[in-house]
C-alpha cells in the first residue's frame, strides 16, 4: 500500500475516515469469510469421521468372511476362547464407532458463536479466541443426515434376523447368542452399543458353533437379510464413507459439494476485495481533491487579504 500524507491542509484525520468507510465496505466480505470458515470446520469434522469409518470398515474386511472364524492363519481351527475374544474385540470396535457417531450427532450447537473476523481476533487474547472457537466449531455435524443414517443402520443390526434356507432359526439374531444393547437413553453415547454376555455366547458355541459363526460371517449376494452382521456393518460403513466423500468433493449427485461452495466463496471474496480496493482509492482521491480545493481557497483568501492591506 502506498504511503499517503492526508489531512495536512484541512486538519482532518482522513486516514481514519477512509479506514472506517472501508470497514463498512468489508462487512459483506467478513460474512462470507465466516461462512467459509464454518464450511471448513464441517469439512474437517467430516474428514475426521471418514477416517474413523474407514478404520472400522477395514477392521471388518476379513472378519466378515467365514474363513476368518473357522481357522487361524496356520490352518488350525479356532478355539472357543479365540472366537469369544474375536467377538469381544469386534464388539469393542463397533461400540467405539457407534459412540463416535452418537457424539457427533448430539454435540451441542452454539448458534450465538460465529467464526471470528480478523478485527475481532485482534481485540482478543489467544485463550479467549481458543475458547470462542471451541464453541463456534461445536455441533457442525449435529443431526447430520449421513451420520444419522449410518448409526440407525448400525443399531438395526442388533435386532435384524439372519434369513436363509440353511439358517438355524434358533440362532438368527444376536440376542440369541448373548449379544444385546442397553436401553435407549436420549442423548447417550451408549445408545446402540453391544453388550456381550460371554456365558451365553460360550453356551451357544458349545452347541451350535457353525450357526454362531454364520451370524457374523454368512455371505448371500442375493439378499441383504442373508448377510452376516459384519458384512452388513462393512457395507454400512462403506456407504457412509462414500456419502461423506460426495458431500466433501462432489460426485454422482446434483447437490453442491462443500469444496465447491468454498470455491464459489473464494471467487466472490476476490471480486469484492478488488471492488473495495478501487473504492478505497476513490475515497483517497476524493479527500485529496478536497485538500487541494481547501489549499486553493486558502491561497485565494490570503491573496485577497494581502491586497486589502
Amino acid at each position: 500500500m502506498p504511503m499517503r500524507l492526508t489531512g495536512l491542509t484541512s486538519g482532518l484525520d482522513t486516514e481514519s475516515m477512509v479506514r472506517e468507510l472501508i470497514k463498512a465496505e468489508k462487512m459483506p466480505v467478513d460474512k462470507l469469510l465466516q461462512k467459509k470458515q464454518t464450511i471448513q470446520w464441517k469439512m474437517d469434522d467430516y474428514k475426521s469421521m471418514n477416517l474413523k469409518l474407514s478404520s472400522f470398515r477395514d477392521s471388518l474386511s476379513t472378519a466378515r468372511f467365514s474363513g476368518d472364524w473357522s481357522k487361524s492363519s496356520s490352518g488350525v481351527p479356532l478355539t472357543d476362547d479365540e472366537i469369544v475374544a474375536k467377538v469381544k474385540e469386534m464388539a469393542s470396535k463397533y461400540n467405539d464407532m457407534v459412540s463416535s457417531l452418537n457424539t457427533e450427532l448430539d454435540e451441542e450447537k452454539y448458534r450465538d458463536y460465529q467464526p471470528l473476523t480478523s478485527d475481532q481476533k485482534a481485540a482478543m487474547s489467544e485463550s479467549d479466541i481458543s475458547n470462542w472457537e471451541a464453541k463456534a466449531k461445536s455441533g457442525s455435524l449435529r443431526n447430520d443426515d449421513v451420520l444419522g443414517r449410518a448409526v440407525k443402520d448400525l443399531r438395526g443390526l442388533t435386532s435384524t434376523k439372519l434369513i436363509g434356507s440353511d439358517v438355524n432359526t434358533s440362532f438368527d439374531t444376536l440376542t440369541e447368542i448373548g449379544i444385546t444393547t442397553p436401553a435407549y437413553m436420549k442423548g447417550s453415547a451408549d445408545n446402540g452399543k453391544l453388550i456381550v454376555n460371554e456365558t451365553k455366547l460360550r453356551a451357544a458355541l458349545a452347541t451350535n458353533r457353525d450357526d454362531v459363526i454364520a451370524m457374523f460371517s454368512r455371505q448371500d449376494a442375493g439378499a441383504e437379510s442373508g448377510k452376516g452382521i459384519f458384512q452388513r456393518a462393512y457395507e454400512i460403513a462403506d456407504k457412509a464413507i462414500t456419502s461423506i466423500t460426495r458431500k466433501l468433493y462432489g460426485g454422482l449427485t446434483t447437490a453442491e459439494s462443500l469444496s465447491q461452495q468454498i470455491g464459489k466463496i473464494d471467487s466472490k471474496v476476490t471480486d469484492m476485495n478488488e471492488r473495495i480496493s478501487k473504492r478505497e482509492d476513490y475515497y483517497y482521491r476524493m479527500f485529496s481533491n478536497m485538500e487541494k480545493a481547501i489549499a486553493n481557497s486558502n491561497a485565494q483568501i490570503s491573496w485577497l487579504q494581502s491586497q486589502l492591506g
